[in-house]
């Protein structure tokens, strides 16, 4: 394996933002959009990914200026140092958070179908430890391991769903299309946030090789995996119906009883499952130790253990899955909102009024 001293190519950058965003939100997701709009929820997740290409774009908007300086480093030359240290500790906690989700919900899953005998945290324990490893290693090692896993991955999600959609009924499919428009643009935004791996988008910059050119290849990357997460929510809930979708946890799973590969479903969990939650917890982990080294100083490694523990506790706070995705749905209106609307929103008007300071 050769380096490439630590950057990567737009290509392996698009593969990272597909894994991020096809994560394991997308099994609990259709759960959800069946509560908020029955049959027709799947149109939620298009309203999502609208809301999430706006983030992209303005956030791509700041490619050149955050390449060129740093996430740490670019907003304190904008906001200044003290606010720019508090900016910087809110973005280790979202993606530290979105991983202690990821872990339950994997924990959880991987204890009714396959360790039912097995405690939430030990199941925990065990899948992050090699994701503590992999950030060590470095974001090229990320990137060259999304090129191999980004198969393992989205084979068995067309395997299980493709079929699915030729067996759904469609039928009734457009009974709830005239519901209130609040319950679009709100069940749209949350889609949005529930997305996993935006706010890498601000901190990748650094490490890509064609940083000016991330614009039509985020843009590219999103359509797919937003496309990928229609068909997962249009399956799930054309085929077990509304009522039925929204009562399971993981309805996203339940509809592999009738795919073609429903005798290997813990196999199948343990790829489409584990894979993704090991791809965004290397990200969480790698981000969040170089975050906390430039906020406090200390090595990058001290962060990235931190950030790990940090990930694990939060995994075992919930009781249940009806607790964590009240729980994540607060977080993220707040957090999600913040880092990929409001934070971007300001920092592109701020370097507007200081364009001449700072020639991109």
């Amino acid at each position: 394996m050769y380096s490439d001293n630590g950057k990567i190519s737009v290509r392996q950058f698009q593969i990272l933002l597909i894994l991020d965003i096809l994560g394991v939100s997308i099994i609990v997701m259709p759960k959800y959009n069946a509560l908020g709009l029955g049959n027709t929820g799947f149109v939620l997740v298009l309203g999502g990914g609208f809301f999430a290409l706006v983030s992209v774009f303005l956030i791509c908007a700041l490619s050149g200026f955050l390449n060129a300086y740093g996430f740490s480093d670019g907003v304190s030359r904008l906001i200044g140092r003290p606010l720019s240290r508090l900016v910087s500790a809110g973005l280790v906690i979202k993606p530290a958070f979105s991983l202690g989700s990821d872990l339950r919900i994997f924990s959880a899953a991987a204890k009714l179908w396959l360790l039912p005998k097995t405690p939430v945290f030990i199941i925990s324990a065990v899948t992050l430890l090699p994701c503590l490893y992999g950030a060590f290693k470095g974001y090229e090692t990320r990137a060259r391991l999304g090129e191999i896993l980004i198969f393992i991955i989205l084979i068995p999600l067309a395997l299980v769903y493709i079929p699915c959609l030729f067996k759904a009924d469609y039928s009734s499919l457009g009974e709830n299309i005239s519901a209130d428009k609040n319950i679009y643009i709100k069940g749209s935004l949350y889609n949005c946030l529930m997305f996993s791996g935006l706010e890498f988008l601000m901190l990748s910059f650094p490490y890509l090789k064609k940083p000016y050119s991330v614009k039509p290849a985020a843009v590219w990357a999103m359509v797919f995996a937003v496309i990928a997460a229609a068909c997962v929510n249009l399956g799930a809930i054309s085929l077990l119906g509304a009522d039925l979708t929204a009562s399971y946890d993981f309805p996203g799973v339940e509809v592999m009883d009738i795919s073609v590969i429903s005798k290997g479903k813990g196999a199948v969990i343990m790829s489409f499952f584990y894979l993704p939650v090991v791809m965004f917890a290397i990200g969480s982990i790698f981000f969040g130790g170089e975050l906390i080294k430039d906020i406090t100083g200390l090595p990058s490694k001290g962060g990235k253990c931190f950030t790990a523990f940090l990930g694990f506790v939060l995994s075992l706070i919930p009781e249940n899955m009806t607790e964590l995705m009240n729980v994540n749905l607060c977080f993220n209106l707040f957090f999600g909102t913040a880092y990929f609307f409001v934070l971007p929103v300001i920092l592109n008007i701020l370097l507007r009024f200081k364009r001449d300071e700072y020639d991109e």
